[in-house]
């Protein structure tokens, strides 16, 4: 249950929850525009980006930020659907 401030809800908005979501593209964008340029190797890139998206969710429900971590949660489901259909297209195209 939420707790009960002033008989405010600490849960977050709706704006919260789109912020995630646009939080999310903004880590895999820079996870996939700038950090390999820095690294030099597009697959660490990814995987700082991933690690970064993990701890922004943790972080988000530490603080109480509900909303804004359900958006980061339905970013990660949105990532990882991507990846797979990715991934999918390419293990196919390899094939005999």
């Amino acid at each position: 249950m939420a707790e009960e401030q002033g008989g405010k809800k600490k849960d977050g908005t709706l704006r919260d929850l789109w912020l995630g979501i646009a939080l999310t593209f903004g880590i895999y964008l820079i996870g996939a525009t700038l950090l390999p340029t820095i690294f030099g190797n597009f697959l660490i890139g990814l995987i700082v980006a991933v690690i970064v998206h993990i701890g922004v969710i943790v972080l988000s429900f530490v603080k109480g930020r509900k909303r804004l971590g359900q958006g980061l949660l339905i970013g990660l489901g949105i990532a990882l659907l991507l990846v797979a259909a990715c991934f999918g297209i390419l293990f196919t195209s390899f094939g005999p």
